[in-house]
């Protein structure tokens, strides 16, 4: 490979990290982040590489590169350069790794490494996305719900945001952006992969097998989040406002329960979560019930049929764009109170 090229790889990846907006999500070589399109894998890595004097990053999506040159020459010139940090982004399953200390970034954690931690990236929480646009938290709940999580858009303008997220899933996806818009009218929908082919296969030419691999791919990826239910898993993604960039006329509902979702995965992990009718069961301790416009009489009469049968003593949290309540039911007490003041406030004392 030409040398002038392998420089220019370098003095590339020394100045990649400068402009990124920091996480707190610490990481040690010998990871590999997975994630869904965008949500900040790279991002990751670049950001821990402070205690490192030559960090080196290859984008092996890169067309211009020769993957099978820079497997060539790619040892010797991180010797010459004495790099001391080679970051990764999805390399192919058979290219070699160097005795190095290595991040790497694919879509899934298949094939990792032997020795290497596997670590899921998802988008941004509305912590870090306030956090990141210095402003005040309430004015900035309608564009986050409206515009979404990633952070490589954080600074997009608003009136290029769906056509951006439209290039990127086709880019992603390839021939199955089609297949994957048609998953998206589903978000927050409780049904297994074999009702969603029965319902997907009236409009579309799909077969099953081919169905099974890519929903398959999308929940490895974290792309499509299932969480169990009492009947069949519901549908989340990784990115809650994805349907606004397809759909004029997607509802609301669905959407925020999607984005509480997200904000309970990052907090308590996604294991500890599951779905309790049209709420979150959250560590056997705590009911998370997204509402965005819930009158008194509504939970009055909402509340004691999602309680029926569920032990007492849960702290129930009813989650809404600005409502603000409280009551008892059953022997439960509950609390209705605002996105930003819920993620902000209670979210990190739970």
């Amino acid at each position: 490979m030409d040398l002038g090229l392998l420089n220019n790889i370098l003095e590339n990846s020394l100045t990649q990290g400068k402009s990124l907006k920091p996480r707190n999500i610490p990481a040690t070589p010998s990871t590999l982040f997975y994630g869904g399109p965008k949500a900040g894998k790279s991002s990751i890595a670049l950001l821990n590489v402070a205690a490192h004097k030559r960090p080196v990053f290859v984008d092996c999506t890169d067309v211009r590169l020769s993957l099978a040159e820079l497997a060539k020459a790619l040892p010797l010139f991180c010797q010459d350069k004495g790099v001391d940090l080679l970051i990764l982004k999805h390399p192919p399953k058979d290219f070699p790794l160097l005795n190095l200390p290595t991040f790497l970034t694919q879509s899934t954690p298949k094939n990792a490494p032997k020795g290497f931690k596997i670590q899921a990236i998802l988008p941004l929480s509305f912590a870090e996305f306030v956090r990141f646009l210095k402003k005040e938290p309430s004015t900035l709940l309608a564009r986050f719900l409206k515009e979404g999580n990633l952070p490589e858009l954080l600074f997009c303008p608003t009136s290029e945001i769906a056509l951006k997220k439209q290039a990127l899933c086709a880019l992603a996806f390839k021939d199955k952006t089609p297949l994957f818009k048609a998953l998206l009218p589903y978000q927050a929908r409780s049904l297994s992969t074999h009702h969603l082919y029965t319902q997907l296969k009236k409009t579309l030419k799909i077969s099953k097998d081919h169905l099974y691999a890519f929903i398959a791919f999308l929940q490895e990826s974290q792309t499509l989040i299932s969480l169990p239910s009492q009947a069949r898993p519901k549908l989340y993604f990784y990115d809650f406002s994805l349907p606004y960039a397809f759909s004029y006329t997607h509802p609301l509902p669905p959407v925020f329960e999607n984005m509480l979702a997200l904000e309970l995965i990052r907090h308590f992990g996604m294991s500890q979560i599951s779905c309790h009718s049209n709420a979150f069961l959250v560590d056997g301790t705590h009911l998370c019930l997204p509402s965005p416009f819930p009158t008194l009489e509504q939970l009055e009469h909402t509340l004691p049929l999602l309680l029926k049968g569920v032990a007492g003593g849960l702290k129930v949290w009813v989650v809404t764009i600005n409502t603000a309540l409280k009551g008892a039911c059953g022997g439960h007490q509950w609390e209705a109170l605002g996105f930003v003041q819920f993620c902000l406030q209670v979210l990190p004392t739970l």
